[in-house]
């Protein structure tokens, strides 16, 4: 009989220990003798390997992320860039609306009417100035300012709109000053 020092038992207790491992690893029922050191004599013990447990679900991959594309072309491009495009210029002198052409003696009237409405207009918002208003009248004295303020942006492109606009405020501004 030959008894085994403490390293070689050792080993051999790891050895079988692994075994033991590759075996429930590989899903095999099997039993794996593991050998124990008796004074008198080697017995082997057999141990039974446990029932592994059920494998998880398998996981569906993740696709690998794509590579960037790059976004300097190779070749330069028969384009300019976006950041290249000029503005087109404004012209210094706005072109000519569509509208009646007008005479001389007919744009005289017309000026002529923008300006009296207009100084009408006016005098009526001044002297109005301050006093208590009903919604209404605050409505149409809001409505007449924006007439005014229409009518001077239209003074140079349409006098014929402008003339309109003009005399709109003065309507409703009469309104207000036959009220009071």
């Amino acid at each position: 009989m030959i008894v085994l020092g403490k390293p070689a038992w050792t080993l051999r207790l790891l050895v079988a220990c692994g075994s033991l491992l590759l075996s429930v690893a590989c899903h095999k029922k099997a039993t794996v003798p593991v050998p124990v050191a008796a004074p008198a004599a080697a017995v082997p013990v057999r141990v039974p390997t446990p029932v592994p447990a059920p494998a998880p679900p398998p996981v569906a991959a993740t696709p690998a992320p794509q590579p960037a594309v790059p976004t300097t072309p190779s070749k330069p491009s028969p384009f300019p860039p976006a950041t290249a495009v000029k503005p087109t210029p404004v012209p210094a002198k706005p072109a000519p609306a569509l509208g009646a052409i007008l005479t001389a003696d007919q744009r005289r009237k017309l000026d002529a009417e923008y300006q009296s409405d207009l100084r009408q207009t006016n005098d009526v918002l001044n002297t109005i100035r301050g006093r208590a208003l009903t919604p209404s009248q605050t409505d149409s004295v809001n409505r007449a300012r924006a007439f005014i303020r229409q009518a001077a942006q239209y003074h140079d492109r349409d006098l014929t709109t402008a003339a309109e606009l003009a005399r709109r405020a003065r309507v409703l501004t009469q309104d207000l000053a036959g009220a009071h």
